[in-house]
């Protein structure tokens, strides 16, 4: 029989069970800080350089990681392996940490046009702001 459960408690359990697989830090996307609690059972651990790097993580939705990991895949396989040496790493790495930037500048830019939108129609009043 399915037990039914409020809204509060799924959601507690959803960051009880990531907190604990080591997935969910802050229950918050680092890259476009997405908090939606639904969306918290498809948040990951993205490796930002290597695996040769297992703490250089950060958590990131789903959407985040899938465009990050799409840049870094633009690399072929043999010139992004863990195994090569680190010289070889470094554009790798480099790339890897772009793509991040990249990603979060699209969400900055995204989030102030909408603010930018909210200020110019007057939805919100900033003292000494004047139209």
């Amino acid at each position: 029989m399915n037990e039914e459960i409020n809204n509060e408690d799924l959601i507690a359990q959803i960051k009880w069970q990531l907190q604990e697989q080591g997935v969910l830090e802050n229950g918050i996307c680092e890259v476009c800080a997405e908090t939606n609690p639904h969306a918290l059972g498809i948040f990951e651990k993205h490796h930002l350089s290597t695996r040769n790097f297992p703490n250089e993580t950060c958590v990131s939705c789903l959407n985040c990681h899938a465009t990050v990991t799409g840049l870094q895949n633009s690399i072929p396989p043999n010139f992004r392996s863990y195994k090569l040496p680190m010289e070889l790493q470094i554009p790798y790495i480099f790339l890897s940490h772009a793509a991040l930037r990249k990603r979060m500048a699209e969400v900055e830019i995204v989030t102030m046009n909408q603010l930018y939108e909210v200020l110019k129609d007057g939805q919100y009043s900033i003292k000494g702001f004047y139209k």
